[in-house]
């Protein structure tokens, strides 16, 4: 079952201007901002209470009261701890599908995340990893760091200027302070959210840079500051699954090499400085 912001993402592009207010204070503050009243979320996007019904029948629900329902179901689910899941995985288990059907849903994860993100934003994050004349720098949590070293590796070998902060607020905290204007922060976090890369997150964010989100389908936090936001799915087992995020990111690392002037003649020049390889 898709999230409401799931839901907000994959119809972003055909909302009204309005309602786009709307879409923006509700992944401002989500789901907080959701679960008072009409007038609450109206006064939070500038817009009516009767502005915020279209919005909720837009995106397919029969009454905001229907929409506050799937939010509160979501709460739950996005601080389950791995051994909840894990218990209600194995209470439900039938014995069926097996390793096959392990690798389908994880497929699936794919094929979801790459629906749901709005071409809009993934423009916006291509656009501003492809800019040279800026430096990147790439954090993660305790998962979704090992992801966030992926896009570093790649994106370093395609463009200067690009740096994994393995401790954002510890010894790489002057990378962060460092970032400035037309500066990019790309932080990868999934549920179990982690308070040092909001932290991290505010401080680029005070300076100026632009920071850039890949999140659960259930928002990171930092989705209330972030200039892009875009959601994996990762919910298929006992421990949430990075595919969706990994995917994701090396199509658009893909993508932004594509549009870097000198990205071939950069490989060309690591490639003839690496110690060539001899059989033993």
């Amino acid at each position: 079952m898709n999230t409401v912001a799931e839901m907000i993402n994959s119809s972003i592009d055909s909302l009204s201007p309005t309602e786009r207010r709307i879409a923006r204070a509700l992944l401002a503050d989500y789901p907080s901002v959701g679960l008072g009243t009409t007038s609450s979320l109206a006064s939070a996007a500038n817009s009516s209470a009767a502005s915020v019904i279209r919005f909720c029948t837009h995106l397919g629900f029969a009454s905001f009261g229907q929409m506050q329902d799937r939010l509160r179901s979501e709460l739950t689910t996005r601080s389950a701890s791995p051994l909840a899941r894990a218990e209600e995985e194995t209470a439900r288990r039938d014995g069926s599908g097996g390793f096959a059907s392990s690798g389908a849903d994880r497929a699936a994860l794919i094929t979801r995340t790459f629906q749901q993100n709005p071409s809009s934003e993934i423009e916006r994050l291509v656009r501003l990893l492809s800019k040279t004349s800026n430096r990147v720098a790439v954090a993660g949590g305790h998962y979704s760091g090992l992801v966030g070293r992926v896009a570093q590796l790649q994106l370093a070998k395609v463009r200067p200027d690009v740096v994994f902060l393995e401790d954002p607020l510890g010894r790489d905290l002057p990378a962060v302070t460092d970032l400035r204007r037309n500066d990019v922060l790309l932080v990868l976090d999934v549920r179990r959210y982690q308070d040092h890369l909001f932290q991290a997150a505010d401080a680029a964010k005070g300076n100026s840079a632009s920071v850039a989100l890949i999140t659960d389908q259930w928002l990171s936090p930092i989705a209330g500051i972030a200039d892009v936001v875009l959601q994996a799915a990762v919910d298929v087992s006992f421990f949430d699954s990075q595919v969706g995020c990994l995917a994701l990111i090396e199509a658009i690392v893909h993508e932004a090499a594509t549009r870097i002037d000198g990205a071939v003649d950069r490989l060309r020049a690591l490639e003839e400085l690496r110690p060539s390889q001899k059989s033993n």
